[in-house]
């Protein structure tokens, strides 16, 4: 018996059950969710979550919780459209909506595939040679920790669309990542939060939102702040800007255009029907909203955690710290401390200054300019996980590490198997086979690209990232559009309460992330020159172009149609 026609029957067995006991008999089908919940989980939303942490404290525990929260009302209404029409986003944007939009959209999700996929080769084989291994700290022990990756990556996605056991055993695995790091998670914040000043109530406060910080700097600075004197207005202006940029850039990137395309081609890979409807929301819900709340919740207060331990640093041991002696940020601290210098006497008096009394000027600023300075600029994941260990507890340093590996490796195999399913819809052939194992294969290029390419955000992160920004407005506002057009879903639009409940949903997630992506990609510039605005009106036009050229097709078929049957009906005697 099939693993769907398996699933059909707990269904059905489950839908004549009480609430509770319906949403219980859910819970033993494995679905999409948990693998979306990974794919989420990666280094972006790592490196986002420790942004966060340092820059907001708890009072940033609110973006990512609420853009995944309102991006799931989106991700309901795609599993909907799904479910009822049977036809994946791409092919009914191809021939009933939109085709420029789906070959963008398309595009986008391989660009973004790629783009995530890069970083997770780089994080796993620096975390694991740095500080679980210190014996692979070197370049050719990194490229073996990333060969090894890619090599059981590439073994487990090709379990994926194999049935029976193998199938089992590859959403088990995931099942196990996933309990893994949240349990290391939680275990590092259950042992770092009791030695910090972190009240349940901060943390509870920080899920409000709050638009506070898009022009004031939070609270947690103030005390560093009122020592700068005169000063203070060019450090407030530093830490605000910086707290907005990553607030809107964590708030709309968090759901990915990957996942976005991606979700009903692994609904529809799983042979899921009409029946499935409800479902699918739970399992959205509880297999992806919960556990990426859960997990992005606990390394945002890590970093919270790790922060504050450096505003409260000692003055003699600031040295010391691990996060103040990386060299990766000394030379962004220092710039930043002669753009200070240069605030107080004047830009063109320090560039007439030589050399050495530059480096004087710099090295006389208080100790509170100086530490503002190493905490406006970011943290890397390395440096976050030693600030715990310089307390003495190893423990963590460890958690963490296995944490970081977890993430990287899981991210690569879920990124894999929806490529896979890309390739196989873009040209058209099952899923399965040699099309879907050689579209999960195009990922392994990923793993090359991190140490043989230096400048690999530059050229394929950055722009792939603002591509997506410009096409992600487009796609939510379609994807509402959709779920009400009765030319597509006739009766299956949805109704009543729960009908009204998406609607909202979706078109909030419409208006919130939609404009914090467009006034991102819209105020993007490449050398000074506008590219972001040059974007997004292209973007718009070559839509507007391929909706009306559809529409025109659509009527000529309908014209042809019509004289072949006025044809046939003059030839009847």
């Amino acid at each position: 018996m099939s693993d769907s026609i398996k699933e059909a029957r707990v269904l059905e067995k489950a839908n004549s059950l009480g609430t509770f006991a319906k949403y219980f008999t859910f819970t033993r089908i494995n679905g999409p969710g948990m693998w979306l919940a990974l794919a989420a989980l990666s280094a972006g939303c790592l490196v986002g979550s420790l942004g966060l942490g340092q820059r907001l404290g708890t009072e940033g525990l609110w973006v990512q919780a609420w853009a995944m929260l309102l991006g799931m009302f989106s991700l309901w209404a795609v599993s909907h459209i799904t479910l009822n029409s049977q036809q994946s986003l791409f092919v009914l944007l191809k021939n009933e909506w939109n085709p420029s939009l789906g070959w963008w959209l398309a595009g986008a999700a391989m660009l973004t595939n790629f783009a995530w996929c890069m970083p997770q080769f780089k994080f796993g084989a620096e975390i694991t040679g740095s500080l679980l291994f210190p014996v692979l700290d070197s370049k050719a022990g990194k490229i073996g920790v990333a060969v090894i990756m890619l090599g059981l990556s590439i073994f487990l996605s090709f379990w994926y669309e194999r049935s029976g056991l193998r199938s089992k055993l590859f959403q088990w695995t995931l099942r196990l990542i996933l309990l893994s790091l949240f349990a290391c998670l939680l275990a590092s914040l259950l042992i770092a939060l009791p030695k910090s000043e972190i009240s349940i109530t901060n943390i509870l406060s920080g899920f409000i939102p709050s638009t506070t910080h898009f022009n004031e700097v939070s609270s947690s600075y103030h005390p560093l702040l009122e020592k700068t004197g005169d000063f203070r207005s060019f450090w407030e202006d530093q830490l605000v800007s910086r707290q907005r940029e990553l607030t809107l850039i964590t708030f709309s990137s968090t759901l990915g255009i990957n996942l976005l395309f991606g979700i009903p081609l692994l609904l529809l890979g799983r042979g899921w029907k009409r029946g499935h409807n409800e479902f699918a929301k739970f399992n959205l819900f509880s297999g992806l909203f919960i556990p990426f709340l859960l997990c992005s919740s606990c390394l945002t207060l890590l970093s919270a955690v790790a922060h504050q331990r450096l505003i409260n640093e000692p003055v003699e041991s600031i040295e010391k710290n691990s996060l103040f002696m990386e060299k990766e940020s000394s030379g962004r601290v220092h710039d930043l401390l002669a753009l200070r210098v240069s605030k107080e006497i004047g830009k063109s008096e320090y560039n007439a200054l030589v050399p050495f009394q530059q480096e004087e000027k710099i090295n006389n600023l208080s100790l509170a300019d100086q530490r503002l300075a190493k905490l406006v600029v970011s943290s890397n994941i390395k440096q976050w996980i030693l600030s715990f260990s310089h307390g003495g507890n190893e423990s963590l340093k460890y958690l963490l590490g296995v944490s970081v590996i977890l993430i990287s490796f899981s991210t690569i195999v879920v990124l894999m198997v929806l490529n896979g399913h890309l390739v196989c819809e873009v040209l058209g052939k099952p899923h399965k086979g040699a099309p879907f194992q050689s579209g999960s294969l195009l990922l392994a290029l990923a793993s090359v690209g991190p140490f043989v390419w230096s400048n690999q955000d530059s050229w394929v992160a950055d722009p792939t990232y603002f591509i997506s920004l410009a096409i992600l407005p487009y796609a939510l506002l379609s994807c509402l559009l959709m779920l009400n057009s009765r030319e597509l879903l006739g009766r299956e639009c949805p109704k009543g309460i729960t009908g009204l409940i998406i609607n909202l949903g979706a078109a909030l997630s419409f208006i919130t992330l939609g404009a914090s992506s467009s006034y991102l990609a819209w105020n993007h510039q490449w050398e000074g020159f506008p590219i972001g605005q040059a974007l997004v009106v292209l973007i718009g036009i070559l839509l507007l172009i391929g909706y009306f050229s559809l529409k025109n097709k659509k009527i000529l078929n309908r014209l042809s149609g019509l004289e072949t049957r006025l044809e046939k009906a003059e030839k009847k005697p």
